[in-house]
């Protein structure tokens, strides 16, 4: 988001970051504490908020010299921050490089009916986010110009922050032909992407294709070829159809072009559905990046005395880590948010993370880590949190029940079941082949003698269940759960 947004705008999302998540009103005083600006200016962007706003969608209220936010049900933060970049002569003038008009600076501020004197104030903002990026805005015409990955990576991060409220604003490309090649490489590939996470993926590719068409091409260096042989070695990227994107674009893709939107695919957020997934991409890392690796494995082990899935937390580590290396800066990450966020009860120190970056940090090898060390910290401790919150889970047994007379006997299956184990010991499971991730059932109970469509065990009861087949559940429960019943 910082590189995103001149200062100014940025310093104003965060007083609204800041209001929205407050529990009580808070005072001027704690305000400027944590947003480092004078009284002056905070009472200006009280008002700058409060005009750009509806009141029926959010208002910052000032009473008894504590202030607070008054926002619409259905409204998040999200959307307010989509809506305010929406509204600013910054977000048109970026969509106006982008669809590579041919305006100059007068012809520009005269279309949208902008002040010439006004417009050159907001180009000196302009010009020193854009910097933070490696950019220039060229003005003869109007056109964001630098290393053109970079040019790229600054329309993913916007279009996807004002999508909420903005829509799909790449008008040259049809969002269909994107969602049909992104569904074959979640099919190929065995992964799944979210709704958002299908979104920003899909706004990251109408970019490229965007700037591809418009003659902006990508470099493919001895660099990026050695990538994608090593990527062949474990992976059939060269077996990934690009007939839809190609069939959208008018042309064949470049091996440039192909490579950026692979690349984007692993900045991206998804799931495995396959537990060989995981296990592939272990083995990748192991064998390639042994280096990588090792700091995972120490990492991980900070978690060891909890009861986990190991292999689901080490690739999630493996794979943010990967990140670093596609992309040497952080402001080339989509998901990055610079926003604070606190998971309660905090299970997890964050000086424990450090200590193993410590000793990492400084040896040949992880520059990356060590340049981006902040924002990795934040992510890992994040992440270690949200998964020692689930950690209770993991330890019930996990069961899908099947039965050969349909829904309403699995139904009386599992009643017969908690008759005896709460959801404390026992969570039933819905899908026998999930497809949005990986299984997440220990067992299958069947009264009939099936075979497992996995590795989890089969048990074959009777229908009501006997005794035996209670007492086989028993020893079961006990096993996963370490507890005396």
């Amino acid at each position: 988001m910082k590189y995103v947004v001149p200062a100014t705008a940025y310093r104003r999302l965060t007083l609204l970051n800041r209001l929205f998540f407050a529990t009580t009103p808070l005072s001027k005083k704690e305000l400027l504490a944590s947003i480092e600006t004078s009284m002056n200016t905070l009472n200006s962007d009280i008002a700058h908020l409060n005009e750009i706003f509806p009141k029926d969608m959010s208002y910052i209220v000032e009473k008894d010299r504590l202030v607070s936010l008054m926002v619409a049900d259905n409204i998040n933060f999200d959307y307010l921050t989509a809506y305010m970049i929406c509204n600013s002569d910054l977000f048109q003038l970026s969509l106006s490089t982008f669809q590579n008009t041919t305006l100059n600076v007068p012809e520009w501020a005269e279309e949208h009916f902008v002040s010439l004197a006004s417009l050159y104030l907001k180009l000196k903002e302009v010009d020193t986010f854009l910097a933070q990026s490696r950019l220039i805005l060229h003005t003869e015409p109007l056109q964001v110009q630098g290393n053109e990955m970079n040019v790229r990576f600054f329309y993913f991060h916007l279009f996807s922050k004002t999508y909420p409220y903005s829509g799909w604003v790449i008008d040259e490309i049809d969002i269909a032909y994107i969602h049909a090649f992104i569904k074959k490489l979640e099919n190929n590939s065995n992964i799944y992407f979210s709704v958002s996470s299908r979104l920003e993926y899909a706004i990251a590719i109408g970019v490229s294709l965007t700037r591809a068409k418009q003659g902006f091409a990508m470099q493919f260096d001895e660099k990026d070829a050695a990538h994608w042989k090593e990527l062949s070695s474990f992976y059939d990227i060269d077996g990934i159809d690009f007939s839809d994107l190609e069939g959208c674009l008018g042309s064949v893709l470049t091996i440039g072009e192909r490579y950026i939107i692979l690349k984007t695919f692993f900045l991206t957020s998804f799931t495995y559905i396959e537990r060989s997934q995981i296990e592939l991409r272990i083995r990748y890392e192991e064998n390639l990046r042994p280096q990588r690796f090792k700091l995972a494995l120490e990492l991980i082990a900070i978690l060891d005395d909890s009861p986990i899935d190991r292999e689901v937390i080490l690739v999630s580590v493996i794979d943010y880590l990967s990140r670093f290396a596609f992309i040497d800066k952080t402001h080339l990450i989509l998901d990055i948010d610079y926003f604070s966020t606190k998971y309660l009860p905090n299970k997890v120190e964050i000086a424990a993370i450090e200590t193993v970056f410590s000793k990492y940090e400084g040896q040949p090898g992880y520059k990356n880590i060590r340049d981006n060390k902040s924002t990795i910290l934040k992510y890992l401790h994040d992440l270690f949190n949200i998964t020692l919150l689930n950690a209770d889970y993991t330890k019930r047994l996990h069961v899908k029940i099947i039965s050969k007379n349909g829904f309403l006997w699995e139904e009386y299956m599992k009643m017969e079941i908690r008759k005896y184990y709460s959801e404390e010991l026992v969570i039933f499971c819905e899908e026998l082949q999930p497809t949005e991730h990986w299984r997440q059932y220990d067992l299958i109970i069947s009264d009939f003698p099936i075979e497992s469509p996995n590795s989890s065990p089969v048990l074959v009861w009777h229908m009501p269940p006997a005794k035996r087949d209670l007492d086989q559940l028993k020893k079961i429960i006990v096993q996963q759960s370490h507890y005396t019943l």
